[in-house]
């Protein structure tokens, strides 16, 4: 019998690229290197208060303040305001075992992705790194039985692709264009082997990365 073990472990690195997208705006200032989307006037604050889990600043003097929208658009009034940028990921499993291999089945196992993006212009999911060793990567589209084939697709509403990819840095996994909150995406990992195959273990580590759209 033949033992061929794939373990994936997934690690995950997530970033904010910077300030969100520029906005139009009477005050709005630039050089050749910087761009200063929006300011204010007030009398005092910039103070940053912070502890280990919270951190805090404040402004003081601006009128008006708040948030104002409508079905197409959203007025933020205040410094503090304007800023937007928040990104969350969370995987659901980031562990994953494929077990033995076999030449008579397609070994698959999923985990669920999600992403919480408030940047206008949405998010990129892609493979940020790979480490490890790793069985003959797929290459026609489809990871099929008595080959040895590792790969995997992704199921969602913004997914990049359907068909069985190979796992490599850099590939992009899922994006949106516009805001979006939960937006969940499945990973189906996928590997075989050919019946002469010889005794292996494989183990992978894959980072995923997520970066805001600017």
């Amino acid at each position: 019998m033949i033992h061929q073990k794939i373990k994936f472990i997934l690690t995950l690195a997530g970033f904010i690229a910077g300030f969100a997208a520029p906005l139009v705006a009477l005050a709005a200032m630039s050089s050749t290197n910087y761009f200063i989307f929006a300011d204010s006037v007030g009398v005092n604050g910039g103070i940053l208060s912070q502890s280990a889990s919270y951190s805090i600043e404040d402004t003081t003097g601006e009128s008006p303040v708040g948030f104002t929208t409508s079905t197409s658009y959203e007025v933020r009034g205040g410094y503090q305001a304007m800023e937007r940028g928040s990104l969350t990921l969370t995987i659901s499993n980031n562990a994953i075992n494929l077990g033995q291999l076999s030449y008579t089945i397609v070994s698959i196992k999923e985990t669920t992705v999600s992403v919480t993006s408030d940047v206008v212009d949405g998010y990129a999911l892609t493979i940020g790194g790979v480490s490890g060793t790793m069985p003959t990567a797929v290459a026609d589209g489809s990871v099929s039985p008595g080959v040895q084939e590792y790969g995997f697709s992704i199921t969602g509403p913004h997914a990049a692709f359907s068909d069985d990819r190979a796992v490599v840095a850099g590939q992009l996994v899922a994006s949106s264009t516009s805001a979006i909150a939960n937006d969940s995406v499945i990973l189906n990992f996928k590997a075989s082997r050919a019946s002469g195959d010889s005794d292996s273990t494989f183990s992978h580590v894959v980072t995923l990365t997520a970066s805001a759209n600017f």
